[in-house]
């Protein structure tokens, strides 16, 4: 048995997991001063209240920058500079602790559950973009725990916008949740839309479906920032699949079908067949990954 924790900015999500199954799940509130405290209380209990005497091992998915089990920064939390090791083994003294981004480890839970691959990437296009990348089933953590921060590849230099991180031009001022929408403020005034005056991505999808021409235009452009991104990304990790996921892909075929329509367009011939699917564990991705750090690791040794 493996306890799979994906935390979040809102809650902390936790999971039993057995042969990379999740049997059973619960979430509990984030609270900044408390998180890894609360967590590890929670597991306790759980394993008291089920007579469970030993696991083998507890991974976190973690929402910033982490390496090797130490928290450098979690920005959505606001904490800094933890030994998340250290201060797990408080109370759980001889267990197995691994952590990952939250986005590497929702990688390698859509890459488990599907068990079709062994190298993927996913990635996650919510108020953000971010990604994860498997290679040959290891994650892809990076010298600055920076691989797979796709959402600051500068692909959109022809619209210029300002990102959250400082730069320019950011793959997440066009691709977020938050970059549809201003892509379709920006060019609101150049098509004939059927768009109320306060709208969401989720509008700008949904009014695609019915052909409205600006929500088809901004639409094909997201598509095709996303398939630039992926065909750099091809001929750079080469991986087997690019999973789509997070709340703007929940658009469904009308995007996946845009990005693979410019993708092959661009991508080198090497790797003009790599997959491009939708994502399909959502909540539970980050849970199972979480758990993957640890079984991988055990089937290691």
């Amino acid at each position: 048995m493996i306890f799979g924790i994906d935390v979040g900015g809102t809650t902390i999500k936790i999971g039993i997991v057995e042969q990379n199954k999740i049997i059973d799940k619960f979430e509990i509130p984030t609270k900044k001063e408390s998180f890894i405290q609360d967590t590890c209380l929670f597991i306790k209990d759980y394993m008291t209240k089920n007579n469970i005497e030993s696991i083998e091992g507890i991974g976190f998915g973690l929402p910033g920058n982490v390496i090797q089990n130490y928290i450098y920064n979690l920005p959505n939390i606001g904490v800094q500079n933890i030994d998340l090791e250290k201060e797990v083994a408080k109370y759980f003294p001889h267990t197995l602790i691994l952590a990952q981004n939250d986005a590497n480890v929702a990688a390698l839970g859509e890459m488990l559950y599907h068990n079709e691959y062994d190298s993927a990437c996913m990635i996650t296009l919510g108020t953000g973009v971010g990604g994860g990348i498997v290679l040959n089933g290891k994650v892809l953590e990076g010298a600055h725990g920076a691989a797979g921060e796709i959402g600051h590849m500068i692909l959109a230099e022809d619209y210029n916008f300002q990102c959250s991180c400082g730069l320019r031009g950011c793959l997440e001022t066009v691709a977020s949740a938050t970059g549809v929408v201003r892509l379709a403020k920006y060019h609101f005034k150049e098509y004939q839309t059927a768009l109320p005056k306060e709208f969401t991505a989720k509008d700008v999808f949904d009014y695609a479906k019915k052909e409205d021409p600006l929500s088809l235009f901004v639409v094909d452009k997201v598509g095709y920032y996303i398939a630039k991104c992926i065909s750099i990304l091809a001929v750079t990790v080469d991986v087997e699949v690019f999973y789509i996921g997070g709340g703007v892909s929940k658009a469904g075929d009308i995007l996946i079908d845009a990005i693979r329509k410019y993708y092959l367009s661009m991508a080198h011939y090497a790797v003009k067949k790599v997959r491009i699917e939708a994502a399909t564990l959502l909540n539970d991705a980050g849970m199972l990954g979480s758990a993957g750090l640890i079984s991988m690791r055990n089937s290691h040794e």
